[in-house]
């Protein structure tokens, strides 16, 4: 982070300084107490549990040398500073995109129900062989872990790629307020967080606010293969036809204004990808725009995969990056930690994709436990949250999606995921199934049923905590 001194953030948010020195600089924002770098800015955050505000001393002890409040404060620590705000996550949003627009370099925002994390690891490693390129860290896509994300922007950064995520009404607006994105990427709209914003045409409304804070030039990436986002580009030939789309009028707007690009494996898309072949060690397939075609080789399994390495490569295309390089950088792509990763541990295969789940990532799960080479395979799922009164529907249509497939075995854990062995007992009864309400009995019967040869995938809600088995099991 660049340096920013007291008096233009008091200005900035808007604050009053109640003590210090208006000439103090800050170098680090956070929103932990424990977790403060060098000048540190200290944000407390009322959450529905905890109000951050009761650890204010313990981040002064741990380094802090500004905070915000929103409280009364009766007694200061002398040199400290101490900003008063009337709302501290408001105002941690409010210093970000101030910050952010002392930066002239192009951001890609990427957004989607699924695939958010790939699609924008991808696109990092497509544009490294010629830029210094920042990326969202672990999982700062929110209200609160975007706008930190934004301070992590320095002077020698050339492009940022950051993920956006939202689960609820007007939460893509504030997040475009904060990272103004000039590209923005649309990777799918599935059924993740359908309990809030009830329809998917409604996360489709959501997610295309990520335009709004365009300029002219503004260029939206949408998934080609993906019905919803197909009606995004028809949409741009028809703005007259109102009816095709529910938009906000301000959205609406932008879009006459944006370039609409459509990438994926449909003939009609600006950027596809055409004789995919799949194997135990990767995907093979030939990418093609309208001025090149080039076969590309990834080091990852899933077909879905594809799209993320197509976009990535037209990103990279815009950005005059050669396309020889980058596909050498994307072959040399793996996944991070929780999101896809093999593991070989006593003879099995074991997926962690424990991070997080929804029932379209759980199927492109299965899809990608089959691709693996094994004597049996063996797929551990628990529930998925945020699902709402569909819930159940959505869980029994990941188990039909099972049946039939080469899959031996299916033990779920949760009570919403009984619905998926519901489905398969139904369908197929070929599988074996088991259901469990948790994790400490699933590990004690897959310690007794895998075997030297299994590949194992294993996903779950991040609340459910799927991490527990991967660990047990590669013990």
């Amino acid at each position: 982070m660049e340096e920013l001194n007291i008096k233009e953030i008091v200005r900035a948010v808007g604050g009053t300084l109640l003590n210090g020195d208006e000439k103090s600089v800050i170098t680090s924002v956070s929103t932990n107490s424990k977790e403060l770098g060098r000048n540190g800015l200290f944000v407390p955050i009322i959450g529905e549990r905890v109000d951050a505000h009761n650890f204010i001393h313990d981040a002064f002890d741990n380094g802090a040398v500004a905070v915000f409040t929103s409280r009364e404060i009766s007694h200061f620590i002398q040199d400290k500073v101490y900003i008063k705000v009337e709302d501290t996550k408001n105002a941690l949003q409010v210093l970000a995109s101030y910050y952010r627009d002392k930066f002239l370099i192009p951001v890609i925002g990427v957004t989607g129900s699924v695939g958010k994390t790939t699609t924008k690891e991808m696109i990092a490693k497509a544009l490294e062989p010629r830029y210094k390129v920042l990326k969202t860290a672990g999982n700062m896509n929110s209200q609160i872990g975007l706008p930190l994300m934004m301070f992590e922007i320095e002077k020698t950064d050339e492009i940022a790629v950051i993920e956006m995520g939202v689960s609820n009404f007007g939460e893509m607006e504030r997040l475009c307020a904060i990272a103004k994105p000039t590209i923005a990427v649309m990777t799918n709209i599935g059924v993740s967080h359908i309990a809030n914003l009830k329809t998917r045409e409604n996360i489709r409304m959501e997610k295309l606010n990520i335009i709004n804070e365009f300029s002219n030039s503004g260029i939206l990436y949408i998934n080609g293969n993906d019905k919803l986002l197909r009606v995004i580009k028809e949409y741009t030939k028809m703005p007259q036809n109102s009816a095709i789309m529910n938009i906000s009028m301000a959205t609406r707007k932008k879009l006459q204004e944006t370039l609409v690009c459509s990438y994926g494996t449909m003939e009609e898309c600006d950027y596809q990808a055409s004789n995919i072949e799949k194997s135990s060690d990767g995907i093979k397939f030939i990418y093609q725009s309208k001025e090149r075609k080039e076969e590309v080789i990834l080091g990852v399994l899933g077909e879905h995969n594809v799209f993320n390495g197509v976009v990535a490569l037209a990103i990279a295309e815009y950005f005059k990056v050669p396309l020889k390089e980058a596909k050498e950088a994307l072959k040399e792509y793996r996944p991070i930690a929780m999101r896809g990763q093999i593991k070989e541990v006593h003879g099995m295969k074991l997926i962690d994709d424990t991070y997080n789940a929804s029932p379209d990532s759980m199927k492109s799960g299965i899809s990608m436990l089959l691709e693996l080479e094994s004597k049996r395979r063996v797929a551990v799922l628990a529930d998925a949250w945020e699902l709402g009164e569909r819930s159940y529907q959505l869980h029994y249509e990941v188990g039909e999606f099972i049946a039939g497939k080469k899959i031996d075995l299916v033990v779920t854990i949760g009570k919403e995921a009984k619905a998926i062995v519901e489905a398969i007992n139904k369908k197929d009864g070929t599988i074996l199934t088991a259901s469990f309400h948790k994790n400490e009995e699933a590990i004690r019967y897959l310690k007794e049923q895998l075997k030297p040869g299994d590949a194992v995938l294993i996903k779950g809600s991040r609340g459910m905590h799927t991490e527990e088995i991967f660990s047990q099991l590669s013990i």
